[in-house]
């Protein structure tokens, strides 16, 4: 008991100095302190503050910090009641591998030798105010993961952490699919991304535990996907739109972390280790696990297998998003009467109907009409099933001052949209600001690819149907998931069989 003590005071202690050192991180980013090296780079004297504070989780420095300051909080709150001194060590363990990578590797606290005059900024695309939720939110869903698992090692009822990871990540993932949808100019809301993928793997293995309560150790697969996921997402391994948080130093090291981390896991869940607080063994599977874990297994092959490739055969990989349409597609399709039929429970009615109403976006989203067009000055074509006319094309002030914009009048069937090309001289690039109109029934957008100096313009128009239920359906999942409702039907199926020994 005093080994458990101590390992649980160990880990608030050191959860509290990595929160003091977010928290000064913090103050720098909003107080404009530009002598510190990782504040000049992710942000600018001139920015909202809003967007100076998410410059600390807008690099790889920055965002792992606050990663392991996220994950050794709800560990800590996980641990209260801890009657395993192995588990709590385990997770003291972590959080120090965690913070030593990011001190060692990625440390966020150098200073230059002469302080930045006004500071490069954050990523432009990553100037949204999603950006100020999203990857905190992410990182609470996974920190929820690993309360599950050290809830379900310590032998007790991890069914309310799987609920938590699969309410937070289910929000967090939507968010940033919106993100996507309106801001980047390919349109979309999943990319199949390495990192959209990870956390696809996280949610699928907490809802795989939801669904079989009668099997413990399955409470320690959304963990684990997390932690095969990190050295992925971080290493820059395989290409990624978030490459802004990516350092191949940084994916070693949590490699390394990583596979410690997991075959302690192992040590600690050994079936012996479950027998002895009492778990039930008893198989109590479902169609929706069941499909759960096929889906779990096509996206995990999709996303490691290009990793595997590249060091056994010296060979760069990809896998294209088409295996994973093909593929999850008819799961999904699967999965439509599974929930339907799930409806005529009383037991979490919310959530399966959240996760129907999703499924039935994403399939009405798919019968999306896109077609890329040229125009000339104030001609007119049929794109996509709508009339557009080319108005005119103009030099503006940008979204920030330092920065111009070439933006495109456009007249699209009833409505005027203004897609537009902003230049960002200090990075080099040209971002895509899409232009889009929402109804009910549908979604208009159009994006500015290329406009000359003629008033000619070449540009993608898109309609895609339906576009709400996605996120309707995402947030009555995550409400469903959290459903006082919920939680007192699952006790009454699956009683305490875990018990807590005081």
């Amino acid at each position: 008991m005093r080994s458990t003590i101590v390992a649980r005071n160990a880990l608030w202690a050191i959860t509290a100095v990595v929160w003091l050192a977010v928290g000064r991180l913090a103050i720098a980013f909003v107080g404009n302190e530009l002598q510190w090296r990782y504040v000049a780079e992710q942000s600018r004297r001139d920015a909202p503050w809003y967007y100076r504070l998410a410059g600390v989780w807008g690099g790889s420095e920055g965002s792992l910090l606050l990663f392991v300051a996220i994950v050794g909080l709800v560990a800590c709150i996980a641990l209260r009641q801890l009657q395993r001194a192995a588990v709590a060590w385990y997770a003291t363990a972590l959080v120090v591998g965690l913070v030593l990578i990011d001190l060692v590797f990625a440390n966020p606290f150098g200073r230059l030798d002469a302080p930045a005059v006004r500071g490069f900024g954050l990523t432009p695309i990553l100037e949204h105010p999603a950006m100020v939720i999203h990857p905190p939110l992410l990182y609470a869903g996974f920190g929820c993961a690993l309360a599950a698992a050290i809830v379900a090692i310590d032998g007790r009822d991890a069914m309310a952490w799987l609920r938590r990871t699969l309410a937070i990540v289910t929000l967090a993932m939507a968010l940033g699919g919106m993100w996507s949808y309106v801001e980047q100019g390919w349109g979309g809301y999943w990319a199949w991304d390495p990192v959209e993928n990870t956390s696809l793997l996280v949610w699928l293995g907490a809802l795989i535990a939801i669904h079989v309560p009668g099997r413990p150790r399955l409470a320690l697969l959304a963990w684990v996907a997390a932690l095969a996921g990190a050295p992925l997402v971080r290493s820059g391994s395989v290409p990624s739109v978030h490459s802004f948080a990516e350092q191949a130093s940084v994916g070693w090291a949590l490699l390394g972390l990583s596979i410690a981390a997991t075959m302690a896991l192992a040590r600690l869940s050994r079936p012996s280790a479950f027998a002895r607080s009492g778990a039930p063994f008893a198989p109590q599977r479902t169609n929706a696990a069941l499909i759960g874990a096929a889906v779990f297994a096509v996206v995990a092959l999709g996303t490691f297998a290009p990793v595997l490739i590249d060091i056994v055969q010296s060979r760069p990989a990809a896998v294209r998003g088409v295996f994973f349409s093909r593929t999850v597609g008819p799961l999904a399709l699967i999965a439509v009467p599974v929930l339907t039929w799930r409806l005529r429970l009383h037991r979490s009615r919310l959530a399966h109907a959240g996760a129907l109403v999703l499924l039935l976006g994403i399939a009405a989203s798919t019968f999306d009409r896109q077609q890329t067009v040229t125009l000339e000055a104030g001609d007119s074509a049929r794109a996509a099933g709508l009339r557009v006319t080319n108005v005119s094309v103009d030099v503006e002030p940008g979204p920030r001052a330092d920065v111009s914009q070439v933006v495109a009048t456009l007249r699209v069937g009833d409505w005027t949209l203004r897609p537009a090309l902003v230049a960002y001289p200090e990075r080099g690039g040209v971002l895509a600001e899409t232009a889009m109109v929402s109804r009910p029934w549908r979604d208009v957008q159009v994006t500015l690819v290329d406009a000359n100096d003629l008033g000619t313009v070449r540009l993608i128009v898109r309609q895609r149907p339906l576009m709400w239920l996605v996120w309707l359906g995402a947030l009555l999942t995550a409400l469903g998931a959290l459903s006082p409702r919920w939680t007192a039907r699952r006790r009454s199926v699956a009683p305490a069989s875990l018990p807590v020994t005081r």
